[in-house]
């Protein structure tokens, strides 16, 4: 990937990465380590969590970059503010990225109001409360706050409302930052992967009903690493829109020929009853 003229150096920058364990999250944070910066990974698991940070620390690009890492779940407060105000106070933060995320699919009358609620703490709180606990330190010193959203972010589909409606709040939220943090020399980004071959998509999977499985079938699988690489990216050309993959121009098509994009999803989703003998008037 080529460099980006006047590019904001990685060296000696401190990243603190949310969800930074595994899957997106864990190979943004070794391609900002392989480019010089001092890494921070956040999750649950302090297991998995100890493992990445050896792994990080063999392959960091110099022996003076520092690697740590907080077990916290992101969703709970009083877990994750205290810890990560306590590790910007000693170290620092220069780039704030937002990985946490996951979506259970299935038809709308199968879900709770506890299921709308879970997913608005996963895919939307664990950010909000990452980035209030960031925001005095960004106020003062600048920064970068990167919010991984979807494609489900501005694209809604069959089986995904909660998990959807979460993910245009984070988009919501980034604009609004976007425009109020600008004069502290906040950078804020918004980054929209497609399906991606992790963990969390595998669970996913598992809870897949017929039609959104025909539906997603064609979809190319992006590998984290490649997300990686295109977030790094975005973040040093400033870019406010991340779009990886085929992102770009679904997003594109919906905004400016939205009769199309909706012609489009809805024949595929009239296709994929009529394979199933699910025959349902429009």
């Amino acid at each position: 990937m080529r460099e980006v003229r006047g590019a904001l150096p990685f060296f000696e920058k401190t990243a603190v990465i949310v969800g930074g364990s595994r899957g997106i999250g864990r190979a943004t944070a070794f391609e900002l380590a392989r480019l010089g910066a001092n890494i921070c990974i956040i999750a649950r698991n302090e297991v998995v969590l100890r493992e990445v940070k050896e792994e990080l620390e063999k392959n960091r690009a110099n022996q003076e970059q520092r690697m740590h890492c907080i077990s916290a779940d992101a969703t709970i407060e009083g877990q994750l503010r205290p810890s990560l105000e306590s590790f910007v106070d000693e170290n620092g933060c220069d780039i704030l990225i937002n990985c946490v995320g996951g979506a259970i699919p299935h038809y709308i009358q199968d879900y709770t109001l506890a299921d709308f609620e879970e997913a608005v703490d996963l895919n939307y709180m664990s950010a909000v409360i990452s980035i209030m606990s960031v925001l005095p330190h960004f106020m003062q010193n600048g920064g970068h706050i990167v919010n991984i959203s979807s494609i489900a972010g501005y694209l809604g589909l069959i089986g995904y409302a909660p998990y959807s409606s979460a993910k245009f709040a984070v988009v919501g939220l980034s604009e609004a930052l976007r425009h109020e943090l600008k004069p502290f020399k906040i950078n804020v980004s918004v980054v929209y992967p497609p399906d991606t071959n992790t963990l969390t998509l595998k669970m996913e999977e598992e809870t897949k009903f017929e039609e959104l499985k025909l539906l997603t079938a064609k979809a190319k699988l992006a590998q984290p690493e490649y997300v990686a690489k295109m977030i790094v990216a975005g973040i040093r050309q400033r870019k406010f829109n991340i779009h990886v993959g085929s992102s770009g121009w679904i997003n594109w098509t919906k905004r400016h020929l939205p009769w199309l994009y909706f012609w489009i999803i809805d024949r595929d989703l009239k296709r994929s009853r009529k394979r199933l003998g699910k025959m349902i008037d429009y």
